[in-house]
């Protein structure tokens, strides 16, 4: 059977994690992710952890009042599972949906993550997110 257990490397991302929704920002994002990560956000092209620097800023200037609040995590081996909930007003409307990244993290810095949530919030017209 393989170990599923977090690791004090899962639990000191997970604490870094949420320091980083805590007070986020572009540039923070070279805390966690490194710079030749690879990002695969939901309904975006893959990203380098270096091109995630701006796309973050880009994405917390178009979502005013965006959080992030880590809500569990598991671990295997060097993959890390972090969910959250994220609310946000969204083409003019609060909008709360739930999501999974899925990490891999090497000597303390993830050099994936794949960030999975239902895209459809994001759209003008989209449901407004799933609930719980």
């Amino acid at each position: 059977m393989a170990d599923l257990f977090l690791t004090p490397e899962h639990l000191d991302f997970y604490e870094r994690f949420k320091s980083f929704w805590a007070a986020p920002s572009g540039p923070r994002v070279a805390e966690i992710i490194a710079p030749d990560a690879r990002i695969h956000f939901t309904g975006q092209p893959t990203m380098s952890g270096a091109d995630y620097v701006g796309y973050m800023s880009g994405m917390l200037a178009a979502f005013p009042g965006m959080t992030v609040s880590p809500l569990d995590c598991a671990g295997h081996g060097d993959r890390l599972y972090i969910a959250w909930e994220t609310s946000s007003v969204i083409h003019g409307q609060p909008r709360r949906f739930l999501g999974v990244d899925r990490f891999r993290v090497v000597g303390g810095m993830a050099v994936e993550e794949h960030i999975v949530f239902d895209s459809a919030v994001l759209q003008p017209q989209g449901r407004p997110g799933i609930d719980h």
